[in-house]
């Protein structure tokens, strides 16, 4: 099945990599690449009424940015990836949920850095944003990363929830893409909770996952970041998938801080599905 990623960008160097790495994601998964980038046109103030750049020009300074980057892609990958790029007036993340619905996008590749608190505030606000909005599989790129060949894939998940086929299913289309293993984990908090095999959440899980190669494992920890990122390292893990609901132990996860908390402090991709 053919696959079209969207890349949002601000040009900024975090930005910029989270480019490269879809790039090449693209190449490898022989998928289409979208560019976009949302601007504002400046309103001038009471002590300024002259603008100092108009609309048109704002807009030609952006696209003429934007097909830089384009090109830039086509060198990169051989001219192996069919690229499109957009550009948009508007607030980032309203703009990115119409390009998503408009160019039927399956994937939203974003960079995000970690940090100071300022720094997760102000870079991170827009990634988060998106993942609590939209539908369509989001890939959070930490700073820094490049892509590589994904052999095992780390599926944080509450094993007394009821595994959602549709859910399941898309996460097994990207397991399938790299013929990858499976590794699922649940963590939580260490006190008397029931082992996986006795949930029937569990049951779910391992009927939905039939078709592909995992191992189901359990751990304890005081925090649930903390005990992800040092699962996904001893288990030399490329990417990271959770799947964030309104009602299960991970809604405080993904709808407070521990959201931004993950998104910044793994450093491998995290990949975000929604029921």
């Amino acid at each position: 099945m053919s696959k079209t990623i969207l890349v949002p960008t601000d040009y900024s160097d975090v930005a910029n990599n989270a480019l490269k790495y879809a790039a090449e994601l693209a190449k490898h998964i022989s998928a289409r690449l979208i560019l976009l980038h949302a601007y504002h046109v400046p309103v001038p103030t009471a002590e300024a009424q002259i603008m100092l750049i108009t609309p048109q020009e704002l807009e030609k300074e952006n696209r003429d940015r934007i097909q830089k980057l384009e090109k830039e892609i086509i060198e990169i990958t051989s001219a192996q990836v069919k690229v499109e790029s957009i550009v948009k007036e508007g607030f980032a993340v309203d703009t990115v949920l119409d390009v998503i619905n408009e160019k039927k996008i399956d994937l939203v590749v974003m960079g995000i850095t970690g940090g100071s608190k300022l720094g997760e505030v102000l870079i991170g606000s827009n990634t988060t944003s998106l993942i609590k909005k939209t539908q369509t599989p989001v890939l959070v790129i930490p700073k820094d990363v490049r892509f590589k060949e994904v052999e095992k894939i780390a599926l944080a998940y509450n094993y007394n929830d009821i595994a959602n086929k549709n859910t399941m299913n898309k996460f097994k289309e990207f397991v399938k893409l790299f013929k990858a293993k499976v590794l699922v984990l649940d963590v939580e908090k260490p006190v008397a909770v029931p082992m996986h095999e006795n949930t029937s959440g569990a049951e779910s899980l391992e009927n939905s996952l039939k078709d592909v190669e995992h191992v189901m494992f359990y751990t304890s920890a005081e925090n649930i970041t903390d005990g992800i990122n040092t699962f996904a390292d001893e288990h030399n893990c490329d990417w990271l998938a959770m799947i964030p609901r309104k009602h299960n132990s991970f809604s405080e996860f993904f709808h407070k801080s521990n959201t931004k908390r993950m998104a910044f402090h793994t450093h491998i991709p995290l990949l975000s599905l929604h029921d």
